[in-house]
């Protein structure tokens, strides 16, 4: 580029799909980018590790901290902010120092003051609109609201998973977008490297099971796909669920439903585990159940199918777009319609490996190399 960009990285692994998201987006930079040309702001270890490991410089530093109230006044006054973010920050005045011409933000959870710098910024759901009555989401309304008016109101880019995802942007935020539209780009999630690889650990699972990787939020919807498992457990004895991901504000409920219903040895819950395991797990899975209720679109599907694993999703928002003929779909508020979507690929040896080849075309559509160009593309416009 032969100019400098700052990047701001502070996922963590075990975030989920926005973490991996990070992650390609880093990768792709590298191949695009000289490190030389490459700062960085991290506040978390494996960042600062994996800047140490690839040469980029990071700075003694965090991003710009406001309260809500602070927030609020740099949406309102854009002079005060770009004032006071420029020139009076320390940050601002390092900015100018370094002579960095833009800044990239590698989750959507951050709040983007008035810069004199492009700034590009990843939108992957407004779920706090479209499903507002997630207690993990409804707390969080105004915080949400305030960061992505943000990002309409004062950035160069921003970058969406979908078709669905750039519409819902423009519906909720036009009024915070004033004189001029920001760039609202579609950059789809893409498989990650590890999986496109192929590196598998083997973890003691049951020979025949239905796999589903989540978080244990209440969106993810696990008691609906648990009573889909119950009902199926009346005819079909063998099936079995492996659950894993990090422990959030539903596993108590996941864990007290099991044994209510007697569903020990119909799941397995196997908590946050290594990529090396979730790809033996995807491998191995007569399918990928995902009754999530957020979107607009989700990692697990593209995984499952890079690696020749059946899927089911919910028939929300993108979701049927990113599987099209290569999943079934069901809708997540029904057990019966998730249930019989299991049964198919459980039983019927000839529709699991017309799905593997569909899932196989499907998820080639859209590489990392495909990622990498259409990024690159974009910071060329900067």
């Amino acid at each position: 580029m032969g100019k400098k960009m700052l990047v701001i990285l502070d996922t963590k692994p075990e975030w989920g799909g926005e973490h991996q998201y990070a992650s390609v987006m880093m990768n792709c930079i590298l191949e695009i980018t000289d490190t030389k040309d490459l700062l960085a702001i991290c506040s978390s270890r494996y960042w600062r590790k994996w800047c140490r490991e690839n040469g980029i410089r990071i700075l003694d530093i965090q991003w710009y901290s406001f309260s809500i109230q602070e927030q609020e006044y740099h949406i309102k006054y854009s002079l005060f902010s770009r004032i006071y973010c420029m020139y009076l920050s320390k940050l601002g005045k390092i900015i100018r120092k370094e002579k960095v011409k833009a800044v990239l933000c590698t989750r959507q959870g951050i709040f983007i003051p008035n810069l004199s710098i492009k700034v590009l910024a990843p939108v992957h759901d407004l779920m706090h609109r479209y499903e507002g009555h997630f207690p993990e989401v409804t707390g969080e309304y105004g915080t949400r609201e305030l960061i992505f008016a943000s990002k309409a109101r004062y950035a160069w880019c921003v970058l969406t998973d979908s078709k669905v995802g750039k519409h819902q942007f423009i519906e909720s935020y036009l009024p915070y977008m004033r004189r001029r539209l920001p760039h609202i780009i579609s950059l789809p999630f893409v498989v990650p490297s590890h999986i496109a690889k192929c590196d598998e650990e083997e973890i003691e699972v049951p020979l025949k099971y239905v796999f589903y990787p989540a978080q244990f939020w209440q969106h993810k919807n696990h008691l609906n796909l648990l009573k889909a498992v119950r009902i199926l457990a009346e005819d079909i004895c063998d099936i079995h669920l492996v659950l894993v991901g990090s422990e959030k504000n539903n596993l108590k409920m996941v864990r007290q439903y099991i044994s209510e219903n007697h569903l020990d040895d119909n799941v397995t819950i196997k908590g946050f585990v290594s990529n090396g395991n979730i790809t033996y797990l995807y491998k191995h899975a007569v399918g990928l159940i995902m009754p999530s209720y957020f979107g607009p679109t989700n990692i697990p599907p593209l995984e499952a199918m890079a690696l020749g694993c059946p899927v089911a999703v919910s028939n929300k928002y993108a979701m049927p777009e990113q599987v099209r003929d290569a999943g079934l779909l069901f809708n997540p508020d029904s057990p019966e319609e998730i249930a019989e979507c299991i049964r198919k690929m459980w039983c019927d040896d000839n529709l699991r490996q017309q799905m593997r080849q569909k899932g196989y075309k499907r998820a080639g559509r859209w590489s990392e190399k495909n990622f990498s160009a259409k990024l690159n593309k974009i910071i060329n416009k900067i």
